[in-house]
């Protein structure tokens, strides 16, 4: 098997996983709060990937430990808002917003890598607005904090990706996937200690679907996008991302029961183009 198909691999069963996460947290949200998730989860992700991947993440060279702070900041806002956004939308909507940090990647690697887009992206601008309009506009054609959330969180995701593929080619991809995980975990328990009364779900539901959270959305997916990321352009890496929202879909109609109106699955159906469009083009 050649190289690159075996990451492209990879990268489809990481998204695979990363399209269960919003069904997963949602299903979680029923049990904790938003913080309280998120520390939970990333302290299992660091623990498990200390324990398994110890070997490969020492020793860690200063550059790598200060790369890793960025990166981390950057994943916890990420998470806050997926997060949040989650709680106030379906997990259906979170996951066509969150993919539409495809679109974005083209204007940050302008800003960051003089590669100018395009000039049919800027079309494709248009189409993505009706599209966001029509999955996410309520009958009063009020937008909810939810999917706004979810929309910042895609423009966060897009600057973290270009922003990891240029760290990893000269550092060591896991041992910057491991601390980020340390990272947001430490800094969603001092940020939760202030906000949120500190408490320990018993639900058997919340265990579960926390586990799974940690250690397949959490440790073997990033870790994977973190090593294909070495291999693979940002804009291939984007392209099978562009799956997430139909694996998500899927999961929600399944766990969750989740249904799209009409009006709403023309919106997610050009949301879904759009992305593909722009990943084949780049």
């Amino acid at each position: 098997m050649q190289v690159n198909h075996k990451y492209n691999i990879y990268m489809f069963i990481a998204t695979i996983f990363f399209g269960m996460t919003y069904v997963l947290t949602k299903i979680c949200l029923n049990y904790s709060t938003e913080f309280h998730i998120i520390s939970f989860r990333f302290s299992i992700a660091f623990i498990i990937s200390l324990i398994f991947l110890h070997k490969k993440i020492f020793p860690i060279k200063r550059r790598e430990f200060f790369y890793s702070l960025l990166l981390g900041g950057l994943l916890f806002l990420i998470f806050i808002t997926m997060t949040i956004g989650v709680k106030y939308t379906t997990a259906t909507n979170a996951s066509f917003l969150v993919s539409l940090s495809v679109i974005f990647i083209p204007f940050f690697s302008w800003v960051f890598n003089k590669e100018k887009p395009k000039k049919s992206i800027f079309l494709v601008l248009i189409i993505v607005l009706i599209g966001i309009m029509l999955l996410t506009l309520d009958k009063n054609l009020e937008l909810h904090i939810g999917d706004i959330l979810c929309l910042i969180c895609s423009l966060l995701f897009s600057f973290h990706v270009l922003i990891t593929e240029r760290f990893v080619k000269t550092n060591n991809p896991i041992t910057l996937g491991v601390l980020q995980f340390g990272e947001v975990a430490i800094l969603s328990f001092l940020v939760q200690y202030p906000i949120e009364k500190f408490t320990i779900p018993k639900d058997e539901k919340f265990w579960i679907s926390l586990l799974i959270l940690s250690v397949f959305c959490t440790v073997l997916a990033y870790i994977i996008q973190t090593i294909s990321q070495k291999k693979l352009s940002s804009t291939l890496i984007g392209l099978i991302l562009s799956l997430e929202p139909i694996f998500s879909g899927i999961f929600g109609y399944f766990f969750l029961n989740e249904y799209l109106t009409f009006q709403q699955y023309i919106g997610a159906f050009l949301l879904l183009i759009s992305v593909i469009y722009v990943s084949v083009k780049n």
